[in-house]
């Protein structure tokens, strides 16, 4: 039987587990910051002014209706 190192109480096991749950913690690390970076565009960037509707109140951008020729 093999006598189990009493510093490392799960052996070899435990060092490759904590390992490989540092790496993937690594990777979820990185890919919550890649998702957060995607969705801290502002507003005005991507869909326009958000003051728009207000601008656009007075009907200065409605078109005719094509219907009514």
């Amino acid at each position: 039987m093999q006598r189990q190192d009493t510093d490392k109480p799960a052996g070899d096991e435990f060092e490759k587990s904590l390992r490989r749950l540092e790496e993937e913690s690594s990777e979820l690390k990185k890919k919550i910051e890649r998702e957060k970076r995607a969705h801290a565009t502002p507003i005005d960037a991507k869909l326009g002014d958000p003051n728009w509707e207000e601008k656009a109140a007075d009907g200065r951008f409605d078109l005719p209706d094509k219907d009514d020729d």
